[in-house]
């Protein structure tokens, strides 16, 4: 199982003086970040592809809002 720095990158309403996005960061362990976002997000059809650097980036549009998924292997 690999470990990867997990950043999520969600847009969130901005009623109520929110920021627009929340930014959180896990680590966590995976053989396959795909299904790790899927679990997390069954209802949504995953955007899957992988920066220069081996990022793995994982895009989902939940309820007409983007989150967006980062897996950097530690």
């Amino acid at each position: 199982m690999k470990n990867y720095e997990l950043l999520i990158h969600a847009q969130q309403p901005s009623c109520g003086g929110k920021p627009p996005f929340k930014n959180e960061i896990r680590m966590v362990s995976t053989d396959d970040p795909v299904e790790y976002v899927r679990r997390m997000e069954p209802d949504c059809e995953p955007e899957v592809s992988e920066a220069e650097d081996g990022t793995v980036v994982i895009v989902i549009h939940r309820n007409g809002a983007i989150v967006r998924y980062e897996f950097c292997e530690d």
